[in-house]
């Protein structure tokens, strides 16, 4: 992935910061596996992996809706948004799975989101995906760690890692350059904003400190450039009439 980029050179690149905020949270994940001992608690991997499957969810939604939504014309566009429809419907029976565990005492906090594939890579996805939720079948009534729960997990989320990488690196080659192309720079502020900003969030900038932390700090002061342009078009009726202005400049 392209995440030693010198600097924006269009708003969206900030895609690539967070793909490497996105890549450095897989690679969190598994080194708690690596490192967790036997008898130890089950907890802090179910939370750090809770907040990663929340980060993908996110950042699919907001892709689907704002990104390739209007690319009607763009096959790859319509195939993203039917496998991550196929993969909503899987998260909705995980978290339903996990929820009657929790009635069961067992306080399971996983939910599991992962964006989609192109064609060739979908198939191997909905593999580890499947893999993964029958070894959280396996394990649901555990809260402690044994030797084998340390070897599946470990095993699934090398997989689902790897699967994650390939998409962004996919995304990078084939869809940020359509994004580029159709997409004013006005356009591409505000997908930025988007992307970075969670407005139906009680913490609406948990994505953007998410993203900061995750990358040294030449890119923490590119991403905070970014921030103070999409900031200075302003919010509601001034972004409205921000974009209407930039589109009769084009």
């Amino acid at each position: 992935m392209k995440n030693e980029i010198a600097r924006l050179e269009t708003p969206i690149d900030v895609m690539y910061l967070i793909h490497e905020a996105l890549t450095v949270e897989a690679a969190s994940v598994q080194k708690l596996i690596e490192n967790m001992e036997l008898g130890s608690s089950l907890q802090p991997f179910r939370a750090a992996f809770n907040f990663w499957a929340t980060a993908l969810m996110y950042h699919a939604d907001i892709e689907d809706q704002n990104m390739t939504g209007p690319m009607t014309d763009f096959q790859q566009a319509r195939d993203n948004e039917t496998e991550h429809a196929e993969l909503g419907g899987m998260l909705e029976a995980l978290t339903g799975s996990l929820a009657r565990a929790d009635r069961r005492g067992l306080e399971e906090q996983v939910r599991h989101a992962i964006v989609a594939l192109h064609d060739e890579q979908h198939t191997e996805l909905m593999e580890r995906l499947e893999d993964v939720l029958a070894c959280l079948d396996d394990e649901i009534g555990r809260t402690r760690v044994i030797a084998r729960t340390r070897r599946h997990l470990y095993g699934r989320i090398v997989e689902l890692k790897i699967c994650q990488d390939d998409h962004l690196e996919s995304e990078e080659a084939f869809v940020l350059p359509e994004v580029r192309e159709r997409l004013s720079v006005a356009q591409q502020l505000e997908l930025a904003r988007k992307l970075l900003v969670d407005e139906g969030s009680d913490n609406p900038d948990w994505v953007y400190d998410w993203v900061a932390r995750s990358i040294d700090s030449d890119k923490q002061a590119q991403l905070s450039q970014l921030r103070a342009q999409y900031e200075a078009v302003g919010s509601g009726a001034q972004r409205s009439q921000y974009y209407l202005d930039q589109a009769a400049d084009t």
